[in-house]
């Protein structure tokens, strides 16, 4: 079975796909497309640029009112080439299509933001090449934590998750100090914090993990901004390991409430369903048990209220780059929807 703690060794060679009728990309079939993708098409589109690759779990999550639904709409983006899937064979169980950009989608995006499709030197097959990577387990695992915001948000009018950086986006603005694994900003009850995330799959040294930490330290210098670092490990037992070493190298920083942290595991947010919920413990925090995320900011009073990355928009007038989507749907919150104004109807 298939979930944000599986290792990469189970992720092995995809299942061979038995043959479809797909279109052809064309003129002719661009002009078919534009009359025929929703709002909601697009954004999953985007959204799976944005961050590689998405599973049906996940897009099922973030979009639809029910698994059959996502499947026969994922269905139709495949053959019409805006998405392309594969199928990990992970030994017990079996694991649900994870879907990848393809060419069709990769021309619509381009022609949205005003771009030459040349420009992108969008290539299917090294879209389709994350199939054999060995960060698959990684990146899946980050985006099953932040998939379950949008899930929650989309029912809860006191939520909202107002950004979600992948890895490579937060490389390019903070890649010259540190390099997170996210960035992610969230709001519920009137409360928001935002946050760096470190995904830890059991393969990383944690001594290397808490090395880590002065750079964090290195971009608050910098910014003068600072922001908190949450660290998601695989089991309670690692986490208790983690935290001890952690806090020693809080200890040994110049100023260590430059750089919050709180810990939390990836069973104990399975077994909640989200990470929003009562899952945190902040290291030398004060605080006598876990926090919900919203709550966390309680434990650092020194913390200023999240007023959002200066580079959040930055990127949208990038000859070379797609534009990042939203991080919530645009047709379910009404704040979204001056985005992208579409006449059809997104069912």
């Amino acid at each position: 079975m298939l979930n944000s703690r599986t290792p990469q060794h189970d992720l092995r060679t995809p299942i061979p796909r038995r043959a479809d009728l797909r279109a052809a990309v064309s003129p002719r079939h661009h002009a078919m497309l534009s009359a025929h993708l929703t709002v909601r098409d697009r954004w999953i589109a985007r959204m799976v640029a944005e961050h590689r690759v998405l599973t049906s779990t996940q897009i099922t999550e973030i979009a639809f009112p029910s698994r059959r639904a996502a499947n026969l709409r994922l269905h139709q983006l495949f053959r019409w080439r805006v998405l392309d899937r594969f199928q990990p064979y992970i030994g017990r169980g079996r694991a649900p299509m994870f879907y990848v950009l393809d060419a069709a989608g990769a021309h619509m995006l381009a022609y949205e933001d005003g771009m030459d499709p040349a420009a992108l030197r969008f290539r299917p097959e090294r879209s389709l090449g994350i199939s054999h990577s060995h960060r698959l387990a990684h990146l899946h695992g980050v985006n099953s934590f932040f998939t379950p915001f949008i899930h929650h948000a989309r029912s809860n009018p006191a939520a909202h998750l107002d950004a979600w950086w992948p890895e490579t986006r937060c490389t390019r603005h903070f890649g010259d100090l540190v390099r997170p694994d996210a960035y992610g900003r969230w709001r519920e009850d009137r409360r928001g914090i935002e946050w760096f995330l470190e995904w830890d799959t059991g393969h990383y040294q944690l001594a290397r993990l808490a090395a880590k930490l002065h750079d964090y330290a290195r971009l608050t210098s910098a910014t003068k901004i600072v922001t908190p670092v949450l660290m998601c490990f695989t089991s309670p037992r690692r986490e208790a390991h983690a935290r001890s070493i952690l806090a020693a190298a809080l200890r040994d920083l110049p100023r260590p409430d430059e750089v919050p942290v709180a810990t939390s595991n990836a069973v104990l947010i399975d077994q909640q369903h989200t990470a929003a919920a009562a899952v945190w413990l902040p290291i030398d925090g004060h605080v006598p048990g876990r926090l919900r995320l919203s709550e966390l900011a309680s434990a650092w009073p020194h913390l200023a209220p999240p007023t959002g990355a200066a580079s959040d928009d930055a990127e949208s007038g990038d000859p070379v780059r797609l534009r990042p989507p939203p991080a919530m749907p645009p047709w379910d919150q009404t704040a979204e929807l001056t985005w992208r104004k579409q006449p059809t109807d997104p069912r």
